[in-house]
């Protein structure tokens, strides 16, 4: 009876493991409560669902307030605004709406969280992990990068995009080859292929992965695979049809679900259905490879048919002022070497763990069983992909994070079961030593030998807030709201803090598809004063929001000393400016400023 209780408790270890790491997360639930949120991107999110709420279009998300050339054109999708807006729908009739928002803010989140737990557990236990690689995957995923996209008020897509992604995952890896597994797989990576166009090269290869497992395993997968293109097919034309901006010109995209990928969907899927039909009949691998390779050459060449642009350099046609005054210190844009540059440490735990991971997956390759070969080969594809994103721009580490702890855990596990087994000191010390080499928090620390050394102390307001705190301060933003009905200038980065908390339009927002609205923004801001004051009359602005020290402002006055950015931090408000604001101080304070009459 004890061993059987034992038993019972070890089998809930996984998921109180889970529940401890979501409750520790829940402990950052403060500031969003208060009303600040982690980024641009989750106040953008807040207001496209408020708008859904308020009767926007389903298929109109441009942003109206964001008064840019190109009309505060955006490219998101409405998925992530349905789970968001069900969620205060819900609660409004209990908390009210101000209350609901915030529930959803806190609740959304970490129940991704909860769901990355759950399908991380579950492709560590079908790789072969038992309970300690599923837990040791689970702590891994909880301590990486992966984990920052999922704390309270984080509601842009990424991390659902991520639980999306290792949904298929796991269905790729069910062990019945089931219809319904094909159908979950298709469902989830043209989900997440329409949510964010960062999902395609994870997409891609679980669909590489599929063809990979109907080569090798012939007939048997031969009917998961027919379902499996054909649900590609038609969930691909669903989502082409119903998600925002749905049928017509604006699908002519390549930063987006578009039409190129729309082809590529319908002509893989349907050529994939095909060989799965077909399949039984092609005898041998080395048929079914050069199949597979056909249909490969095939979908790929329909995609550049389609859209031959979305083969080039997404930023070729941003300005040299655009790239210079934000492109280059948008952190999530930045390559490996340019983080490098700036913040090695960083970069030295972020890829060190990538390192670590795919070291852990070569180990799982190599001492994986024939029935787990190849699912242990789609892990190494999967972290393989991702690493080289993440070499490319460092946003792709929140992907290749979350595999290289799926395989850690999986050769902690294996390496467990082999300390239990033996017993010997040699086992016990090769367990502890590569727990240590894979642990996030091992890389984390051994960083700081790279470190840049400080040459000053960080700036602090008198109250002791960093400038980065208090530029974004909610309470600031708020009694703005009294204000009339304006047209505010803001530097780039406090235009959504402005936007979520008051009725204001603003005239630029960190987002590649207003490059012209960029462009004003920063032209205003490091011009002379006096053409900055044609700059700003031209857009027809009838206020400044201004706030000394930030990151941003300090970096135009460096870029242009003498410009309006220069005079503002160093506290000479041009004649042309007066308070239109009750607030004292100036300095790392949000000002807002009318015309004065001339």
């Amino acid at each position: 009876m004890a061993d059987l209780r034992l038993q019972r408790f070890s089998a809930w270890l996984p998921w109180l493991v889970g529940v401890f790491f979501v409750a520790l997360q829940a402990r950052a639930m403060g500031d969003v409560l208060a009303g600040l949120l982690p980024d641009n991107d989750d106040m953008l999110r807040l207001q496209q669902v408020r708008d859904l709420l308020a009767g926007r279009s389903w298929f109109n998300v441009d942003q109206s307030r964001l008064l840019t050339p190109e009309g505060g054109e955006l490219h998101w999708s409405r998925l992530p605004d349905i789970l968001i807006g069900v969620l205060i729908i819900l609660a409004r009739p209990f908390l009210g709406q101000a209350g609901a928002e915030s529930f959803a803010l806190v609740a959304y989140p970490l129940a991704l969280f909860g769901c990355a737990f759950a399908l991380v557990r579950l492709i560590a236990e079908r790789l072969g992990a038992g309970l300690p690689g599923q837990i040791a995957a689970i702590i891994l995923f909880a301590l990486s990068s992966a984990a920052l996209n999922f704390s309270p008020g984080r509601i842009d897509h990424h991390n659902l995009v991520l639980v999306l992604i290792l949904c298929g995952f796991t269905a790729l890896l069910s062990p019945k080859l089931s219809v319904r597994s094909g159908i979950i797989a298709a469902l989830s990576l043209v989900a997440a292929v329409s949510i964010a166009i960062e999902s395609l090269p994870y997409a891609g290869a679980l669909i590489l992965s599929f063809g990979l497992f109907w080569i090798a395993r012939g007939h048997i997968e031969g009917v998961r695979l027919a379902v499996f293109g054909l649900a590609l097919a038609v969930f691909a034309a669903l989502f082409y049809t119903l998600d925002a901006p749905g049928i017509g010109p604006r699908r002519m995209a390549c930063d987006a679900y578009g039409a190129s990928h729309f082809a590529a969907f319908i002509g893989g899927g349907l050529l994939l259905s095909v060989l799965g039909v077909v399949g039984g009949w092609l005898d041998g691998w080395g048929k079914r490879l050069v199949a597979g390779i056909l249909a490969g050459v095939l979908t790929l060449g329909l995609f550049v048919m389609v859209n031959p642009a979305c083969l080039g350099d997404p930023y070729m046609e941003v300005s040299e002022q655009v790239r210079v005054a934000w492109l280059s210190v948008v952190g999530e844009a930045m390559s490996l070497m340019a983080v490098w540059e700036n913040r090695p440490d960083s970069a030295a735990w972020q890829f060190g763990f990538v390192i670590a991971g795919l070291v852990a997956a070569i180990f799982v390759i190599s001492t994986a069983t024939s029935s787990r070969r190849l699912p242990s080969v789609a892990l190494g594809l999967l972290l393989a992909l991702s690493m080289l994103a993440t070499i490319w721009q460092i946003r792709g580490v929140y992907f290749s994070h979350a595999f290289a702890a799926i395989a850690g855990g999986v050769m902690l596990g294996a390496l467990f079961s082999r300390r239990e087994k033996e017993g010997d000191t040699a086992s016990i010390a090769l367990f502890v030593g590569a727990a240590l080499f894979m642990s996030p928090t091992s890389w984390q620390m051994a960083s700081r030998l790279v470190a840049k050394p400080q040459t000053a102390e960080p700036r602090v307001t008198p109250d002791g807030k960093s400038y980065g705190i208090a530029c974004l301060d909610p309470v600031a933003y708020r009694a703005l709201g009294d204000v009339p009905k304006a047209k505010v200038l803001t530097p780039i980065d406090l235009g959504m803090s402005l936007l979520i908390q008051t009725d204001h339009g603003v005239y630029g927002g960190p987002y590649h598809r207003n490059i012209l609205g960029i462009e004003r923004v920063t032209r205003a801001f490091m011009s002379a004063p006096d053409d900055a004051l044609e700059e700003i009359k031209t857009m027809g602005a009838t206020h400044v929001l201004y706030c000394a020290g930030s990151n941003e402002t300090r970096r135009y006055a460096r870029l242009a000393p003498g410009s309006f950015a220069g005079d503002m931090e160093n506290g000479r408000v041009p004649d042309w400016l007066e308070p239109a604001d009750q607030a004292e101080g100036y300095d790392g304070v949000v000002r807002l400023y009318r015309f004065t009459a001339q």
